[in-house]
């Protein structure tokens, strides 16, 4: 902060003595004591203010970080459980069989029976 030497001090504190004089010095003395505590407690508060935006910014920022990895990585497994729906349904569904496209009738299903036929 401010840098003073001893001698500054005493040379400022006997300039104020003969300007101020013995009675009003104290008083003096007393209001520069509390405008310097009150710049001090402000200086206190501003700094721990901009440390805690400080902290919120880098943890908003963290957050959101974690919020872009957490959707990349729920797409990436949204596409690995959609691929792996589509090769079970593919393995449960059954597969239509050929058509004959001449007479209709499936190509590898047995020729249906005469209906004159008595069986």
């Amino acid at each position: 902060m401010l840098d003073f030497s001893f001698a500054e001090i005493a040379i400022v504190l006997v300039i104020a003595l003969v300007v101020l004089g013995p009675e009003k010095l104290p008083r003096a003395a007393r209001g520069l004591g509390r405008w310097v505590g009150t710049a001090k407690g402000y200086l206190r508060n501003l700094t721990a203010e901009l440390d805690r935006e400080t902290r919120a910014s880098d943890l908003r920022r963290e957050l959101e970080e974690a919020h872009r990895l957490l959707k990349e990585k729920a797409g990436e497994a949204e596409s690995g459980l959609r691929g792996e729906m589509t090769q079970l349904k593919d393995r449960v569904t059954p597969h239509k069989p050929l058509r004959d496209g001449a007479s209709g009738n499936a190509a590898d299903a047995p020729p249906a029976a005469d209906k004159n036929q008595a069986p």
